[in-house]
């Protein structure tokens, strides 16, 4: 009997665990698919939670930087 019991308190332990998969990512969120105004199909995906850090505006801006400036997305004049 005791048997039986650690065994089904692990299967609804180990359910319910794997059920949590999608909220493993703290603050990220599942946007669903949908239909965008002009009619184009946008695919489900996971969005990433934003970040906290106190430098995390000023390597935004360093990134918008180097792309802008550098590359192939360099704007053309």
């Amino acid at each position: 009997m005791r048997l039986f019991a650690i065994i089904l308190l692990m299967l609804i332990f180990g359910c319910h665990s794997s059920d949590n998969n999608n909220e493993s990512n703290a603050g990220s969120v599942y946007v669903e698919p949908s239909i965008d105004k002009n009619g184009k199909f946008r695919k489900g995906h996971v969005r990433k939670s934003v970040s906290t850090s106190k430098d995390a505006i000023k390597n935004q801006n360093r990134s918008r930087y180097y792309y802008q400036t550098r590359g192939k997305y360099r704007r053309k004049k």
